[in-house]
């Protein structure tokens, strides 16, 4: 991985590390060949949108990858709503899809929150909480950054576009 340097969050003007690289589970490392932003409004009524965008940027990609990208967004977009100051009025949700020669990187941005996102163990007849389990469980790597002034939540799928 090459050696970080420092630029500053768009989203909060934090200083934050930036690396031109990301270094996958298999621990080879990989150069970022280009980026996609989306933004939406903070409201449960923009998920169906953000998977509408999210198919329309992964449409060379595999029927399975788009499945579990759409699951894994939806899930993430939705705890950024519920659980985040992208509800509250003004509020918004960045998606961002990273592309690099054998990976997709999938992060989604909030307005940040006290709360640190956590994968969680739940009995079985509860109404909630098992969504970053999910998102753990179907992606190859999966993480979160940030505080209460904006967090971001991603996931890596392991993937190249079909030709």
């Amino acid at each position: 991985m090459s050696t970080p340097t420092r630029g500053v969050d768009p989203y909060s003007k934090q200083v934050i590390p930036v690396t031109g690289q990301l270094t996958s589970s298999s621990s080879s490392s990989l150069s970022l060949l280009s980026i996609k932003c989306g933004c939406f409004e903070g409201d449960v009524s923009q998920v169906p949108n953000t998977r509408a965008w999210l198919r329309m940027i992964l449409c060379d990609y595999s029927s399975d990858l788009l499945w579990t990208a759409e699951l894994c967004l939806s899930e993430l977009v939705t705890n950024a709503i519920a659980h985040t100051r992208s509800s509250w009025i003004g509020g918004v949700v960045w998606v961002r899809v990273e592309f690099y020669p054998s990976l997709v990187r999938v992060v989604v941005r909030d307005n940040g929150s006290e709360k640190t996102p956590t994968v969680n163990s739940v009995d079985s007849d509860a109404d909630g909480g098992r969504g970053l389990a999910l998102v753990q469980a179907l992606t190859i790597g999966f993480g979160h950054r940030g505080n209460y002034l904006g967090r971001e939540v991603w996931f890596d799928l392991e993937g190249t576009p079909e030709t």
